[in-house]
């Protein structure tokens, strides 16, 4: 599966890149996966898995799919 990582969010991925490719043994919820590759889900303000919008709580990955993350829109 491909997660790309939006806003700040890349700043918890490995090496701060903004997407990652990742080989998923079974379906697995978003939220543990999030947490495993270190995104808090608390920072999490938008999901887009297969270009549609899902609630995180409720998603489950497989490796077919894409998944954008994003977190709220912030300026200063």
């Amino acid at each position: 599966m491909k997660l790309s990582a939006g806003g700040y969010l890349a700043f918890f991925l490995p090496d701060k890149r903004s997407s990652l490719v990742l080989d998923l043994a079974t379906p697995t919820s978003l939220r543990s996966l999030l947490i495993k590759v270190g995104i808090p889900p608390e920072e999490v303000h938008l999901v887009i898995m297969n270009d549609i919008i899902v609630n995180l709580d409720e998603a489950v990955v497989e490796n077919q799919d894409t998944v954008k993350v994003y977190s709220p829109i912030d300026g200063g």
